[in-house]
């Protein structure tokens, strides 16, 4: 019995952990890792529009903030033929809503290499572009990029203020 208490104020203190990660990470300029984070504030902001995309063509992921939300992610970028998109699974993680939000209003705010963009996502809507972006993920990260519950693809476009 005494080993099942110690196991529990174990896990009770691993959970305490998690959360306050969590919550600690909403206040951070910036997602932590896989877990999202605050508003992007720091970083150069770049403000003359970006023609060609090819710089961020090996960078493996970048921060991303939608315009009317006061939290960040992180996700990956393709670039193909200097032009910049972002994937966005369906169905990992469970509960992500972001996607729905950029599909409506597409202002929003990358960090890549530390230096900050002022984007407009736009959904992609070619199924032969979509099909072309699959197989850059596929030799970008590996795998397959299809899922159950399918891939949206965004293009980032430069915006000003």
């Amino acid at each position: 019995m005494r080993i099942l208490k110690i196991l529990g104020g174990i896990v009770a203190v691993l959970l305490l952990a998690v959360a306050a990660t969590f919550v600690a990470a909403r206040f951070h300029d910036g997602p932590i890792s896989a877990i999202p984070g605050g508003p992007l504030t720091s970083g150069e902001r770049v403000s003359s529009p970006v023609a060609d995309w090819g710089f961020a063509a090996s960078v493996e992921t970048i921060e991303l903030q939608l315009a009317e939300d006061d939290t960040s992610r992180t996700t990956w970028i393709l670039v193909s033929d200097g032009r910049a998109y972002i994937p966005c699974s369906l169905g990992l993680p469970p509960g992500k809503t972001w996607h729905f939000r950029a599909d409506q209003d597409g202002r929003a705010v990358v960090r890549i290499l530390g230096k900050r963009y002022q984007v407009t996502l736009t959904r992609v809507s070619n199924s032969t572009l979509e099909s072309e972006l699959r197989t850059v993920v596929s030799s970008k990260y590996g795998g397959d990029s299809r899922s159950d519950t399918g891939v949206w693809f965004f293009l980032l476009d430069s915006r000003t203020s």
